[in-house]
């Protein structure tokens, strides 16, 4: 037996199982990005206990108000296609199967409406069918609490990462006051239904890790609702699965300790193990439980779906830079280009803070947290660059990639606040609070478009109009219908006709307007129909048109939606039919007489291209190729790329034996539509008169290929 210096007998210590302690409290972490054992830091004391309350009551605000604000939100140009198909899943588990078109819907086309998850729309469906609500009313109630999930999970996540509740309700307020990220929240159910489910998961996934080796149920729960919710609205959801057992086991194998108690315990390897399998088995099954594709072959096809929407396949023009660009044709940095003018001010000085606080974080922070949610934020849209994914309407697509990097300029800041003093702390709060202003005003100001923000740097949206996308979902359509119905006289009880370029949603507001005839139709076929008002959004519109504005707003405008001095919707009265009556006459074949009408409506609107198009191709069919050529000159003036006044310039050219200014005007055609059969059909006549014959023969040998 030892004795110790004073000859006292020391206690022989029996064995003991190695036990570790979960960090299940904070990221104040003692161990590096690398598992090597760091120094405990001594923060300095903060008010966590208030910043906690305040966190709370804040979530429960939202809790309630959000569906109260939500009431006041219009419905979207897509959210028809979202609530038949939720119907038809409905339908689809009413009748235990036999009902199928909810297997096989792709609305429009091409929309493979299938390959979604359809979580609320379902659950909303089921609600509004039993209570005899208004659709879209719950749809919108059910969404908003979509959003306040990823407000609270996305200041959890801050929390989480940054170690106190004031690192938590920075997180917060950056996603509470992101005016894109709110108002999607009341009407955008597949993004930000995923982008609830994507955070939620990445919260639950942190504490899970936090907490090994002994994970909690509760934790395990959590990250299943995680990735039910991603899943069941997305197909990309299936990453959530890989996320659980990848990073636990990386974080296995680079935590020591908990490396040590895991391979060392056959209990606790079995435990941890059980947890990981049953939140990843959990949430995978979740997903798919009310997605009837998906359960048609539930190993096959959320893989085929994941293949389908990675390589969607419709190509959408998108507004990007000034120019019309198609959606999958897009540059590697569109994404970060569209994040960069329409996020605000303090969520891009926050990025450059976290940058410059990640390699100096190990004092404060566990790194490897950090990289796991720049991991998850930056992945999945590097995935999307790599395989040529389209994108379009801005950010939307990948919402769900920006909570997570809010709370990491969480982090950032929070790194600043305890390197600061007290003079230096008061300094950075006021900086913040200023740049959390700006975009606070702006929402107010504008609700309910808080969707159209562009931050200071972009010139706000008014400096982003004609440059990037507005109101692409046609929100505004709820105010123009509220202001037609006030201002047209008689519109309920005479028979009115509208036409509109956002006809979907803008019908279901005249639903109880019975002698009402409203139609789909292109503002730049506008004179083609026969109407009286017409409501078009900019969305649809030829930037060039903005630019111009002695041509923007059009002649007949009586009234605009404004979103700070950007007009984002039109209605028009329309000012004469006598374009309608000479476009008849041509369509019947009556030239001659068409003229006299097209010449009036000139005279009445000298800025309508479309009337200017249809009097020069009656100039050609008269002779009058001059004449023609000035018409078509004025038309691009009005609209600079408007294909079908250069075509028609290219046939006066021809007939003026002017073929070089033919080839090349058709051959600018061409590089902006290659599928214009019109175009190439007349360049090879060009060509052939031009002597070249063999460039003739080739654009018709084409063609005949194409048919």
């Amino acid at each position: 037996m030892s004795k110790s210096k004073k000859g006292v007998p020391q206690p022989i210590k029996t064995p003991q199982k190695q036990q570790v302690e979960s960090d299940s409290s904070s990221v104040l972490s003692t161990e590096s990005f690398t598992g090597v054992e760091a120094k405990t830091p001594v923060n300095p004391p903060i008010k966590d206990e208030l910043f906690r309350k305040i966190f709370w009551g804040l979530a429960l605000v939202l809790l309630i108000g959000m569906p109260i604000l939500s009431t006041q939100y219009g419905i979207t140009a897509d959210e028809w296609g979202n609530k038949a198909y939720g119907e038809l899943c409905l339908d689809y588990f009413t009748s235990f199967g036999d009902k199928k078109e909810a297997l096989t819907y792709a609305p429009r086309g091409g929309e493979v409406m299938y390959c979604y998850g359809p979580t609320l729309d379902l659950i909303s469906a089921a609600i509004y069918r039993t209570t005899g609500a208004d659709p879209y009313l719950i749809r919108h109630m059910l969404l908003s609490l979509m959003g306040v999930l990823i407000f609270v999970a996305t200041g959890l996540t801050g929390r989480l990462l940054g170690g106190n509740w004031r690192t938590g309700l920075l997180a917060l307020i950056f996603a509470l006051f992101s005016p894109r990220l709110f108002g999607d929240s009341m009407n955008n159910p597949k993004d930000i239904t995923f982008a609830a489910g994507y955070i939620l998961t990445i919260c639950a996934l942190i504490k899970f890790i936090q907490e090994l080796p002994q994970p909690s149920w509760k934790t395990t729960l959590l990250a299943i609702a995680g990735i039910g919710i991603g899943l069941g609205s997305r197909a990309p959801g299936l990453a959530l699965v890989a996320y659980v057992p990848f990073f636990v086991g990386v974080e296995v194998l680079f935590r020591k300790q908990v490396r040590q108690a895991v391979f060392g315990d056959s209990a606790v390897l079995k435990n941890v193990a059980l947890k990981t399998g049953v939140a990843t088995l959990g949430g995978y099954l979740l997903g798919i439980l009310f997605w009837p594709f998906a359960l048609s072959n539930p190993l096959k096809n959320p893989l085929t779906a994941l293949e389908t929407l990675t390589n969607f396949p419709i190509s959408i023009k998108t507004l990007f830079e000034g120019t019309k660009i198609y959606s999958t044709s897009l540059p590697w940095y569109y994404v970060p280009k569209y994040m960069m003018v329409s996020t605000p001010l303090y969520f891009l000085l926050g990025v450059l803070v976290f940058l410059v606080a990640f390699p100096l974080a190990r004092r404060y922070f566990n790194q490897r947290y950090l990289f796991l949610v720049l991991f998850v934020a930056l992945f999945p849209w590097l995935y999307g660059v790599s395989k040529h994914s389209a994108f379009y309407n801005g950010w939307r697509h990948t919402t769900f990639i920006y909570p997570p990097l809010l709370a990491l300029t969480a982090v950032g800041f929070e790194y600043f606040f305890r390197r600061l003093g007290g003079v230096g702390q008061k300094a950075l709060a006021g900086v913040l609070a200023v740049l959390v202003a700006l975009p606070l005003w702006f929402m107010i100001k504008n609700h309910p478009y808080q969707y159209t923000y562009y931050n200071e740097l972009t010139g706000g949206t008014k400096g982003a109009f004609a440059n990037y996308e507005t109101d692409y979902f046609g929100v505004s359509t709820r105010e123009i219908a509220d202001w037609m119905k006030t201002n047209i006289p008689n519109i309920q009880k005479d028979t009115v006709v509208i036409a509109s370029d956002y006809f979907v949603p803008l019908k279901d507001y005249f639903t109880d307007y019975p002698k009402l005839k409203m139609a789909y139709r292109r503002y730049y076929q506008r004179s083609e129909f026969d109407w009286d008002y017409g409501v078009f959004l900019t969305g649809h519109l030829n930037p060039s048109h903005f630019r111009n504005a002695g041509v923007f707003p059009p002649a007949g405008t009586i009234h605009k939606i404004e979103v700070n001095g950007a007009t984002i919707g039109l209605v028009i009265k329309r000012i004469s039919k006598d374009d309608f009556m000479g476009i008849q006459l041509i369509k019947r074949g009556k030239i001659a007489e068409s003229i006299p009408y097209l010449e009036k409506a000139r005279q009445l609107d000298p800025n309508n291209e479309v009337v200017r198009l249809y009097l020069a191709n009656a100039y050609v069919n008269v002779g009058k190729f001059n004449e023609s050529l000035q018409e078509c000159q004025k038309a691009l003036e009005i609209f600079p790329e408007y294909l079908g006044a250069m075509t028609t310039m290219a046939i006066a050219y021809i007939n003026l034996n002017q073929n070089d200014n033919a080839v090349f005007m058709l051959n600018e055609v061409l590089s902006q539509d290659p599928t214009n059969r019109d175009a190439a059909q007349y360049l090879a006549i060009a060509y052939e008169r031009q002597g070249n014959t063999a460039a003739a023969n080739q654009i018709r040998a084409q063609l005949q290929q194409q048919q």
